[in-house]
């Protein structure tokens, strides 16, 4: 029982030392690299879920653009405009169609 109980340790030591490994580059790490995060297709039933997980994701990491494409007469846009209004960096652009 004492080897099961010192594998666990040994097994949850390692796992936190990545972690705490992962969390120090992460904050060592200030790259000038930006990125964009586009959604397209959004649908009234699932924007805001989808918007706020990005949003989450931009939260997170720095340096990410959110933008979300959709046309105007759409009711995810209303959604979108909504949802501007608590993640100023979110940016709506009008899906063009062709």
């Amino acid at each position: 029982m004492l080897v099961f109980c010192m594998i666990i340790l040994v097994f949850f030591a390692i796992i936190g030392l990545c972690a705490f490994i992962t969390a120090i580059l992460d904050i060592a790490y200030k790259g000038d690299s930006s990125a964009v995060l586009v959604i397209k297709d959004l649908k009234p039933d699932n924007a805001e879920a989808r918007i706020r997980t990005a949003a989450r994701i931009c939260l997170k990491h720095t340096h990410i653009r959110l933008v979300c494409l959709c046309k105007e007469d759409d009711p995810a846009y209303d959604i979108c405009c909504y949802l501007k209004k608590e993640y100023p960096f979110l940016e709506i652009q009008h899906e063009l169609t062709v």
